[in-house]
């Protein structure tokens, strides 16, 4: 991708381009963040299902590896955004930039520019900042507190992954009930793709991790209750016959070396801590664990327990927030508040080869019916019914709640 691409503009004259969209794309430039992975996909299945809009793509780094891999077809832009303070980026540079850019649509994650006076569709994917205060710097909260309920109350469209966040979100900043759209997240292809046990044992080995062990692919962060974890594993190890280790996968984050601390003092050894993983590792590294559990105490999703599913792991997690939604029938679900409940699942789980077997055949099932094109198409309804002064015709869950559940038939409104 040379320069040009930085600044190349589209005919605007040309009678098929219906919207001019700009998403605020930065996101996809902060590698292992659950952010990062859902403005990557769903940047991913717009370019594959949409030739015909025009895309703005604001960004801080147009040189990043994820920009890179593209050859830019006509109809998309990039603008790199020449700071990364958000106070700067968003308040000052994405509200002219997107001004100038006469754009339809302006589309954000959480936050928008304040000044922004156009159509604008927000995702936001959970509220954890108001929930789970401690977990996020002081900063951040009280950022988060002033911009994302403005962000809320200006939107015209909001989406979230779940019905559990949506519910969230009415009851929260009293929203009117058809201002917020459940649309699921995706799962790559690449999660799906079987590896060799070569690929496996090298992967594993770049990491080093020896086979076999427990999976937890998340951010080192209070929030996803890696203590807890760390005490169920050691007391799963007083079990006989329990060779595994427990791989912790993900990078430093808000509070990360006490969590460290933690989890060492707790487990008693044996435990890995990769950092960061690659994306094109990361499913391989899933492929090779014989359990992979995710026992956070509060998600917008979960993202990882699909990506598991779908690479074929047998899934123990939390049932709050919005994981016992995400997991369905197909995982084993815990009170992830009770160490000892969390060893059971565990011990349950490694010691019954059928019941493995019943929840990665479940998991991979689950898991084909997310894709991050699907999720493209109900996003780009949302661009369509918003820039013609409206809402999507498709009620997006409203009347399933508790279903995420493939798409159903189109249901019009009166």
């Amino acid at each position: 991708m040379g320069s040009d691409n930085i600044t190349r503009e589209f005919p605007l004259d040309r009678a098929d381009v219906r919207l001019r969209i700009g998403i605020d794309a930065h996101a996809a430039e902060s590698d292992g963040s659950g952010n990062c992975t859902y403005m990557r996909g769903l940047l991913r299945g717009l370019l594959k299902i949409d030739a015909d809009n025009t895309y703005f793509l604001y960004v801080t780094e147009s040189q990043h590896p994820f920009f890179r891999e593209w050859k830019l077809p006509p109809h998309v832009v990039l603008r790199e955004i020449p700071v990364r303070n958000p106070l700067l980026r968003i308040s000052l540079f994405l509200a002219g930039m997107s001004r100038r850019d006469r754009l339809d649509i302006l589309h954000v994650q959480y936050i928008a520019p304040p000044l922004h006076g156009g159509r604008l569709v927000a995702t936001i994917h959970d509220l954890g900042f108001l929930h789970f205060p401690h977990t996020f710097s002081t900063l951040f909260n009280i950022r988060s507190r002033l911009l994302v309920r403005r962000t809320a109350l200006r939107a015209r469209q909001i989406i979230t992954g779940s019905a559990f966040s949506r519910s969230d979100l009415l009851r929260t900043y009293g929203l009117p009930a058809e201002k917020v759209a459940v649309i699921p997240h995706g799962v790559g292809p690449a999660f799906s793709q079987r590896a060799s046990e070569e690929e496996i044992r090298r992967v594993a080995g770049r990491y080093g991790i020896r086979r076999p062990y427990i999976l937890c692919v998340a951010r080192l962060n209070p929030r996803k209750n890696l203590t807890t974890l760390a005490l169920a594993f050691a007391a799963l190890k007083t079990s006989p016959g329990i060779p595994h280790s427990l791989v912790l996968a993900g990078r430093k984050d808000y509070d990360s070396a006490r969590v460290i601390r933690s989890v060492a003092q707790a487990s008693q050894g044996d435990v890995v801590f990769t950092g960061f993983v690659r994306d094109e590792d990361l499913p391989v590294l899933y492929q090779g664990a014989d359990v992979f559990v995710y026992p956070s105490l509060f998600e917008g999703v979960g993202l990882p327990v699909l990506e598991a599913m779908a690479a074929g792991v047998p899934v123990i997690t939390s049932r709050t927030s919005s994981l016992a939604e995400t997991a369905g029938d197909a995982a084993l679900t815990t009170d992830p508040l009770h160490a000892d409940k969390l060893a059971a699942a565990l011990r349950r789980m490694i010691g019954d080869p059928k019941l493995r077997r019943r929840f990665r055949e479940k998991g991979i099932a689950r898991a084909a019916a997310f894709t991050w094109e699907e999720t493209a198409r109900r996003t780009l309804d949302v661009y369509r019914a918003v820039a013609a002064g409206g809402r999507p015709e498709e009620d997006f869950f409203a009347a399933t709640a508790n279903s995420m559940s493939p798409r159903r038939k189109t249901r019009k409104r009166p």
